[in-house]
This record gives C-alpha cells, structure tokens and sequence, in this order.
C-alpha cells in the first residue's frame, strides 16, 4: 500500500489550504530524476552516432577509391580497346587498299594487252593516211 500511498501522495496540494501548489515546479523536480537517469544514456547515444558518422566516412572514403580504381582501370581499357580497334580498321583498310591496287592493276594490264592489239592496226590506219596525204599534196 506504500507504493499507491506515495503514487497519491503527488496529487495532494503542497501548498496551504486554499493555496495553489506549483505544478510546473513539482513536475520539473519528478522529471529531473529521469532525465538524470537518461544522461549517460544520452551520451551512449551521442557516441554511437559519432562511431557511425566516422565508420561511414571511411566507407565513403573507400567507395570513393574503389571508384576511382575501376574509372583508372575503365579508361585503360577503352584506350585498349580503342587500339585494338584501330589496328583491326587498319588492317581492313590495308586489305581493301590491296584489292583496289590489285583490280587497278589488272585493268592497267588489260589497257595494255587491248593497245597492243590494237596499235598494229591503229598504225597502220594512219600510216595509209599519211602516204595519202602525201600523194594527194604531190599531185
């Protein structure tokens, strides 16, 4: 009965009869036991927050190297890549530069082969053109 004799206790006015008591004053006084009790609480808090804001910066911290790390590697591949790329463009090239030169070549030598075939009578066309001219201005 000591415990519901002191929970009652509270509601009793302090003050003398007629009086009013001051209410914020005594619920101030019972909460200062509380918050006493809650301090080292609160500090526990706020020291867990700081370990966490620190664990997380180092894990930003790292994130931030491990991203730069794979950027590093990314761009050293690409300029590989890129590399490779070229070589094999340049290799296609080379190869349709080759084709272009070798049909050139086989057109240069039909050109040729058709010239000598033709240069027998072409010459012969206008050395009979020549001996006529001559006799027709002899004349």
């Amino acid at each position: 009965m000591g415990d519901l004799r002191g929970f009652l206790e509270r509601f009793r006015p302090t003050a003398r009869v007629g009086v009013p008591g001051d209410r914020a004053a005594e619920q101030r006084a019972e909460l200062a036991v509380v918050f006493a009790a809650m301090a080292p609480v609160e500090t526990e808090c706020c020291e867990i927050r700081d370990a966490a804001a620190r664990a997380a910066s180092g894990i930003r911290h790292r994130a931030d190297q491990e991203a730069e790390a794979l950027i590093g590697a990314a761009r050293a591949r690409a300029r590989t890549e890129r590399t490779s790329a070229a070589a094999t463009a340049g290799d296609h090239v080379s190869a349709e530069r080759a084709a272009i030169i070798a049909d050139a070549e086989r057109l240069a030598a039909r050109t040729r082969e058709r010239a000598e075939e033709r240069l027998p009578v072409l010459v012969a066309r206008a050395v009979e053109m020549v001996k006529k001219a001559i006799t027709e201005d002899g004349e």
